[in-house]
């Protein structure tokens, strides 16, 4: 069919509604012959027209397809971004603890240490003690064996 016979059915179309009578501001049209008349439309729409329906049906799958996999990567970066802070959360956790169990080993490693400090001075000090009993030894061995020198001449 052709375009003339289509603005013709559009034609046809605009005098049921304008000639039919009228009931409270609204066209009574007789429903068979409308629909009749709209199936003998749409078998003469123009090509531009379908390819135009075809087309806008690509489009609106084409948003649809494209909205998904927006929400799709949205749910995955809102996922990631759950899952970094997560290992963040874990990773400063991990962080506080190694602090407090480094301070734990500095504070013990300096009371170790003192008390390392006091033992060597105890030790040293014995040490100086046992040296200076076994000098006074010594030396009162080195009286005695001089003293019994001096009698044996």
């Amino acid at each position: 069919m052709t375009r003339i016979h289509f603005l013709l059915l559009l034609d046809r179309l605009e005098e049921i509604i304008t000639k039919s009578p009228r009931f409270a501001g609204r066209s009574l049209v007789v429903k068979d012959e409308f629909i009749e008349l709209l199936d003998k439309i749409r078998l003469t729409l123009p090509p531009e027209v379908k390819k135009a329906d075809k087309i806008i049906s690509g489009r609106e799958e084409y948003i649809k397809k494209t909205r998904e996999e927006a929400e799709r990567i949205v749910r995955e970066a809102t996922l990631k971004a759950e899952q970094i802070l997560s290992e963040h959360y874990l990773i400063k956790e991990a962080e506080e603890e190694a602090e407090k169990i480094t301070a734990k080993a500095d504070e013990y490693a300096r009371q170790v240490e003192m008390e390392l400090k006091q033992y060597i001075n105890r030790v040293l000090g014995k040490l100086e003690n046992n040296m200076l009993q076994a000098l006074q030894i010594l030396r009162h061995i080195g009286r005695e064996f001089n003293e019994e020198e001096e009698e044996e001449e």
